[in-house]
């Protein structure tokens, strides 16, 4: 290569990199510049947020109010916290209006805009601020913020009309409160009524919304009449406590992909929808959670995992109780459920759930455990007057210690069920204590009470039924075998009949005691019960076309003779003859007279 072709290269460079490095200094001196241009900053905060028609953007020491876009006037609130109070004394009647006889009252007719590292606080001097719904999208109101603070204190937020009445319905689109990434949003001691947005809006602008990435608390507060009462979708650390939502078009509380969250004493009453949804989040604990008639159900569970649901309290929840979907290691204790459809219902693929002490009562279903559930357990509680106490349609479940009174039905096993193990549970007053149907297998009962069933005490057309020890005290037919099954160790008495039979099942038992007021032991044409020191005492001890065989020590007698009640109608029967033969002998006797001269001055 030739020296003068060398040298033009190498000038070439040279030019090349000067023209680089004054374009990077001109474009670095511009880029703060740019930055700095609040008009440009404001122009691209109003275009993202919908283009509301007025806008108040508060930043780090300034307040700016943005009318279509373009800036209209600028406010120096100072350093630090900005204040309702403040922004209604500046900002002017067309944006924030103020109540000549009430200046804590005040009418807000622009949305705002928290923009990062700044503190709105609501509160204190302005107790009561209403939120005007627009006409449209561009002209309605709400507070939004991303790493910026919303303090609420003692106040009540309400939408209302532009005139400042009460809403009218097809009133446009109501305000809302929402908190982004890094912000923060505490609410106290204050009442929200009438927000959210309707239709298909974005479910993060149904109510008042704690979003992905921000924290705070709601403390002693009220949510009434909004879409969602309140909503967590995705925050981090946010602590709820003795907070109601009431009325709610929709659901009263959605807690979704939420960490963190500390709830205590939720109260959700007359909702659209639920009362509480969950879902999203694993290892999540929910306590003292009270639902009242609500539309859909009290307590509403979406899929996940290790969710702990203590002390719930569910009243004419119109939908039922609890619902678990899906629920993986969730436990419900101590809960209390009347008046409604299904108590506790678990359904879905995957469900592991454990109902622990329950208190239920008076509905169609206390506990459903549906088809599709890998596994559940009950223990414990109580269960009372339903169509069916616990309806068991899936594996490998387990319902032990608890009590069972009034219900039609009081436990039911059918659908796939295998693998259900029934321990130490007692059923009264039903009309029949436990079925099992022919779809169902690997049924056990061990220690099961039963008392005063009307008409059977176990039906069970399950192949391959245990019973193991237990008793039957007082029913039409205490047992009434469809398929092949074991009775150990079982007491009957007070039974009309004791164990019955139907055509060609084959069954054993040991060590049984019947004692039947009418048959011991029936077995219908081509049945076969292999019975082993067992005692079997009835007027007519065995019935039926089928064979009973016996072994070992097993007697076969009649029913002991009542013979006190025998001696009592023995003595009356005595009593009554006594009398009548006193009767017969003095039947002839003359009435004594009373001498004429004798007056009855009585």
């Amino acid at each position: 290569m030739k020296p003068t072709t060398v040298s033009r290269i190498s000038t070439a460079v040279t030019v090349a990199v000067t023209v680089l490095t004054a374009l990077s200094a001109v474009s670095a001196a511009m880029s703060p510049a740019a930055a700095a241009d609040p008009a440009q900053s404001d122009l691209a905060a109003w275009q993202r947020n919908g283009k509301p028609d007025r806008l108040i953007v508060i930043r780090p020491g300034v307040v700016d109010l943005v009318h279509h876009g373009v800036i209209e006037a600028r406010r120096s609130p100072g350093a630090g916290d900005v204040r309702m109070s403040w922004l209604a004394a500046n900002a002017g009647p067309d944006w924030i209006t103020q109540d000549s006889d009430d200046p804590s009252a005040v009418q807000i007719r622009a949305a705002v805009l928290l923009t990062p590292g700044t503190t709105l606080r609501i509160g204190r001097v302005t107790k009561k601020v209403l939120f005007t719904a627009g006409g449209s999208a561009a002209s309605g109101t709400w507070i939004r913020g991303s790493r910026a603070t919303l303090d609420i204190r003692d106040t009540t937020l309400a939408a209302v009309g532009p005139g400042g009445g009460d809403l009218a319905d097809g009133t446009g689109p109501r305000p809302y409160l929402y908190m982004g990434a890094g912000g923060r949003l505490d609410i106290s001691d204050s009442t929200v009524s009438g927000f959210g947005l309707s239709g298909r809006a974005p479910s993060r602008f149904s109510g008042v919304t704690w979003g992905k990435g921000s924290t705070g608390s709601a403390v002693r507060s009220t949510f009434q009449g909004n879409r969602t009462g309140l909503r967590l979708a995705g925050s981090v650390g946010v602590r709820l406590n003795d907070v109601t939502a009431k009325d709610s078009a929709e659901d009263g509380f959605v807690l979704n992909r939420d960490t963190g969250t500390s709830v205590t004493g939720l109260t959700a009453r007359s909702n659209g929808r639920n009362g509480v949804t969950v879902g999203g989040t694993d290892g999540r604990t929910l306590s003292r959670v009270t639902t009242r008639d609500n539309k859909g159900f009290g307590v509403r569970a979406t899929p996940q995992n290790g969710l702990s649901l203590v002390r719930a309290d569910s009243g004419s929840d119109r939908g039922g109780g609890i619902r678990l979907l899906s629920c993986v290691n969730c436990t419900v204790s101590d809960a209390t459920v009347r008046h409604t459809k299904t108590a506790v219902s678990v359904t879905g693929p995957g469900s592991q759930v454990t109902v622990d002490k329950p208190r239920l009562s008076d509905g169609r279903t206390g506990i459903s455990l549906g088809e599709d559930i890998r596994s559940a357990t009950v223990t414990g509680g109580t269960v009372g007057d339903f169509t069916r106490g616990v309806s068991v349609s899936g594996p490998r479940v387990t319902v032990a210690g608890t009590r069972i009174d009034g219900s039609r039905t009081g436990i039911s096993v059918a659908g796939r069920a295998h693998d259900v193990a029934l321990r130490e549970v007692t059923i009264a007053g039903s009309r029949t204590a436990v079925t099992a149907a022919a779809t169902t297998t690997g049924v056990s009962l061990t220690s099961v009470q039963v008392r005063n069933a009307s008409g059977k005490g176990l039906a069970s057309a399950s192949t391959g039924l245990r019973i193991k020890g237990g008793s039957v005290s007082g029913a039409g037919t205490a047992v009434d075998l469809g398929a092949p099954a074991r009775l150990d160790g079982l007491t009957i008495t007070g039974a009309q009949r004791g164990i019955h039979l139907s055509r060609a099942v084959r069954a054993t038992g040991t060590e049984l005691d019947v004692l039947a007021e009418r048959k011991g032991i029936e077995a219908d044409r081509g049945a076969v019960i292999d019975i082993t020191d067992s005692r079997v005492r009835a007027p007519l001890a065995m019935a039926g076309d089928g064979e009973i065989v016996r072994h070992g020590h097993t007697e076969v007698t009649l029913p002991p003779f009542p013979w006190l009640g025998f001696a009592a109608i023995v003595a009356l029967l005595s009593a009554i003859g006594l009398q009548t033969v006193h009767q017969v002998r003095h039947r002839r006797t003359p009435r004594p007279k009373v001498a004429r001269h004798v007056r009855n001055t009585a």
